[in-house]
């Protein structure tokens, strides 16, 4: 198995990423950890200026879907670049949310995650993950809806609308509350 897997920073495309914590812990169980992800995501939207297309936080998971592009600029800006700056954003500030929730209450939200905090606090995210570049429409449906779906299928909730943490409830009622996401609906994207 490679040590690193490649991404291409193709101009057009978008990318669909799966970043997975440690050991699969479900640090984004706590509702305030979910909102450093968001708040990660809008990162990548003001610092870098990309078009956030779709996303969904699980417990011990997240799916991102960005068309890497500045406004307005033919050249994507490097996979890598987006992802080191998410993580370590994520990374950092969902450390300090673990250490104030363990030094407040003396424990997290499980058994495995306590043990993590007691041994194995430094590391955060699986060193790997998954990114697949998207270069058509029905691609980036299929992605969208794969997203959206993800919280049914892990049995999290019994309809897309009751899960808060995703891009579903922008797209289906318009509610921004959570996060606002940057794509039209237009294919090839413009940007």
């Amino acid at each position: 198995m490679p040590n690193h897997l490649r991404s291409y920073d193709e101009p057009g495309d978008c990318h669909f990423w799966t970043i997975s914590c440690r050991r699969r812990l479900t640090f984004f169980h706590d509702d305030g950890m979910k909102r450093i992800v968001v708040d990660g995501l809008r990162v990548l939207q003001q610092r870098f200026g990309i078009c956030l297309v779709g996303y969904v936080i699980m417990p011990e998971h997240v799916h991102v879907i960005v068309y890497s592009h500045a406004r307005e600029s033919d050249t994507p800006i490097p996979i890598s670049k987006l992802l080191h700056a998410f993580k370590k954003h994520v990374g950092y500030h969902g450390k300090k949310r673990l250490r104030d929730v363990w030094r407040e209450r003396g424990e997290l939200w499980s058994q495995p995650l306590n043990e993590w905090a007691n041994n194995d606090k430094s590391l955060f995210w699986n060193t790997r993950g998954y990114d697949f570049n998207i270069h058509s429409q029905k691609a980036l449906i299929e992605k969208i809806e794969y997203c959206h779906k993800n919280p049914i299928t892990a049995d999290l909730v019994d309809r897309a609308e009751d899960w808060h943490w995703g891009s579903y409830r922008y797209y289906e009622f318009g509610d921004e509350s959570v996060l606002k996401m940057d794509w039209d609906g237009s294919w090839p994207i413009v940007w």
